[in-house]
């Protein structure tokens, strides 16, 4: 702080630093650094969004800089130093994602009701099947209290969306999902980052969550400098296939469809018999728990699976098997 400064009864003239408590000198800021994770773990990298990136003095001449910051990367990246011990790294085929998208259990009306924040994995929890996702995305603590579940989003690349299969994928990531329907980083904060990714046609993105069907963009994402955006919640026809492939969860605002428990991209029979049935009357971070209250009960099998197995209002017990399906194409 700069009362410790002060102490050492010199003039010392500090530039281009983040001082908690401010202190007079040129490119001087006093702001959170956002810190990648936790400096209680000793890990002062900069996140994505950190104001300490392309802060540094721009003039280093003469400043004697090491080749490497203490992680071996490159000192300066992007042209500009940053403030700390850490350069973070840009690199060619970086961009960011800003995507917005509701799912139906947790939905209030107005946005999504965050009663799995307490029990929510501190490791990104699709890696089993059908997802198979080997990512190693894990955090010290959930970032916020706003966090409502992990959802894994893919990115293809193709010329239209019903070209847009499997075999397009260029990559996953495994991210939050905030209640105002915004996906972010692990920071709980900023936009993904996605790098060293070469788009050569359009970008679509696909995201996937544990008891709601995937969704996929109807048409390619916009990018403006370096940001792709897309939000999923305005309309029908913003995810592909239309009203077949997400639902209308309140007056003019469109989410996932819930009830898939078993993950297999279809709501039946089978979500109840083998899924709800099975953890009934139980509490945790479950996938029979539709509505997402931690809890597996009536409401998550007549409130979400009835209305979406048999594509509406049929009697709880009686629905045939069949009922909504992805629309995501394979």
């Amino acid at each position: 702080e700069p009362d410790e400064i002060n102490g050492y009864n010199e003039n010392v003239i500090v530039e281009y630093s983040d001082i908690m408590g401010s202190y007079p000198g040129t490119g001087n800021i006093d702001t959170d650094p956002l810190f990648y994770y936790d400096p209680y773990v000793d890990d002062y990298t900069l996140d994505e969004t950190s104001p300490c990136i392309n802060a540094g003095n721009p003039d280093t001449t003469g400043l004697n800089l090491p080749m490497t910051d203490l992680d071996g990367n490159p000192r300066i990246s992007n042209d500009t130093i940053d403030m700390g011990a850490y350069e973070y790294q840009f690199s060619s085929g970086s961009f960011e994602l800003d995507i917005n998208a509701f799912l139906e259990g947790p939905f209030n009306g107005t946005n999504l009701n965050p009663d799995l924040n307490g029990i929510l994995p501190l490791s990104q929890p699709y890696s089993g099947s059908p997802w198979n996702y080997t990512g190693t995305e894990s955090v010290p603590s959930i970032p916020n209290v706003d966090v409502i579940d992990w959802v894994l989003i893919e990115l293809r690349d193709t010329t239209d969306a019903s070209l847009a299969t499997g075999e397009t994928m260029i990559a996953q990531h495994a991210a939050f999902l905030l209640n105002d329907g915004q996906i972010v980083g692990l920071d709980g904060i900023g936009n993904q980052q996605f790098n060293n990714l070469t788009i050569q046609q359009s970008l679509f993105v696909v995201i996937w969550h544990r008891n709601h069907l995937g969704i996929m963009s109807a048409s390619p994402l916009s990018e403006t400098s370096g940001v792709y955006t897309y939000d999923f919640t305005t309309g029908a026809n913003q995810a592909y296939g239309g009203s077949l492939g997400h639902k209308e969860i309140g007056a003019g605002i469109w989410g996932m469809i819930g009830g898939d428990g078993d993950a297999n991209s279809q709501i039946g029979n089978a979500d109840k018999n083998d899924v709800w049935s099975v953890q009934a009357g139980t509490t945790g971070y479950l996938s029979g728990d539709f509505t997402m209250d931690v809890q597996v009960n009536n409401s998550d099998k007549n409130d979400v699976w009835a209305p979406n197995s048999g594509k509406g209002g049929q009697v709880p017990d009686g629905v045939p098997q069949g009922g909504f399906k992805c629309m995501v194409p394979k």
